[in-house]
């Protein structure tokens, strides 16, 4: 009798909708950014107004307040620092049940992250740097690699739908290295052989960025700038991790992600126009961050994911014609779906 209340008691529950929007313009460094704060606010509003979502389901954290170089102190609570992007994304997960909707999106820096402790033969790890990232210990870089973020989303209920969007550099492993549209794995993936067998850990080979993508002059005219740092040499990066792998559970639920850019390729933010209280302004934004919110309104905010992508797609393409013709961005979309 129990059990069957509870099934009912789940049925009848209302379906919930809950988001992470992360933005790190990093305001105390020389090499910040500009429009990573302004991205997660817009998505959080987008979300609010097209998607369905409460305002009391939505997190933002941010460095600085959006428009702003720098700006009163942010609440730290609220500040992205490692030990907090990776506590809300907890929370986030862990407060969701069957049948709720997560959405998670980190503007920023990607990394590509040596870990020293291994061999360059065994690739490189993908990672997105918090704001504190220069904080580490030992002297090391404090990072938060792909693959943790993979185990906390993964851990969602079996019967969640999972979204994810990442306007940075080096994030195309977050989801599934093999749940692409073409049934490939992603571009540049690291493979290992042994027997005639082929296996794979996750880490990719070096990534090469193209300079002229941002530095040309119509790039420059949009103040066009990208969204990866050099690679990083750190002492076993996923040291000190939240949580720790092994003792995470792995119900794989349905997960989709956007990333920015395919390996080998420049995720960049550029200068917009937004209307904003029925003015015309200047505004910098990632460009997918921008093109998935202008592949939203355009679809009418009603679309399958493939749908989405390619709305994405060709709103990237207009903004190459007419404003940035050396951008080498392409979006990439991939997926995990329960067996």
């Amino acid at each position: 009798r129990r059990a069957h209340a509870e099934n009912r008691q789940r049925l009848t529950r209302a379906m919930v909708k809950r988001a992470l929007c992360v933005g790190c313009n990093y305001p105390t460094k020389a090499f910040g950014l500009a429009g990573a704060v302004n991205d997660a606010f817009l998505l959080a509003e987008t979300l609010r107004k097209g998607c369905g979502f409460q305002q009391e389901h939505i997190c933002v954290l941010h460095d600085v307040h959006p428009g702003q170089k720098r700006s009163t102190k942010v609440t730290p609570d609220l500040q992205p620092t490692r030990l907090n992007i990776l506590r809300h994304l907890q929370l986030l997960v862990r407060s969701a049940r069957p049948e709720d909707v997560i959405f998670f999106s980190f503007s920023g820096y990607g990394v590509q992250v040596d870990d020293t402790t291994g061999t360059t033969e065994d690739g490189f790890h993908e990672a997105i740097l918090p704001t504190d990232f220069i904080d580490g210990c030992d002297g090391n870089f404090s990072v938060i690699v792909a693959s943790d973020i993979h185990d906390i989303l993964m851990s969602a209920p079996q019967t969640c739908v999972t979204t994810v969007l990442m306007d940075c550099d080096h994030a195309t492993s977050i989801v599934d290295v093999a749940g692409t549209l073409t049934g490939e794995f992603v571009d540049g993936l690291k493979m290992r052989g042994s027997c005639g067998l082929h296996a794979h850990n996750n880490t990719l080979d070096l990534a090469m960025h193209k300079r002229a993508v941002w530095a040309d002059d119509w790039s420059r005219s949009v103040k066009a700038r990208p969204r990866f740092q050099p690679l990083m040499e750190i002492e076993n990066p996923r040291r000190g991790r939240l949580p720790t792998r092994d003792g995470m559970s792995r119900s794989t639920p349905v997960a989709f992600c956007f990333s920015a850019a395919q390996h080998g390729q420049t995720a960049l933010e550029i200068q917009v126009v937004r209307t904003i209280e029925g003015k015309n302004l200047p505004r910098q934004h990632g460009v997918l961050s921008w093109c998935f919110i202008q592949a939203l309104e355009e679809l009418n905010y009603h679309s399958t994911y493939l749908e989405l992508q390619e709305e994405i797609q060709r709103q990237t393409w207009t903004l190459r014609r007419q404003q940035v013709p050396c951008m080498d961005q392409e979006v990439l979309l991939t997926f995990c779906i329960p067996l």
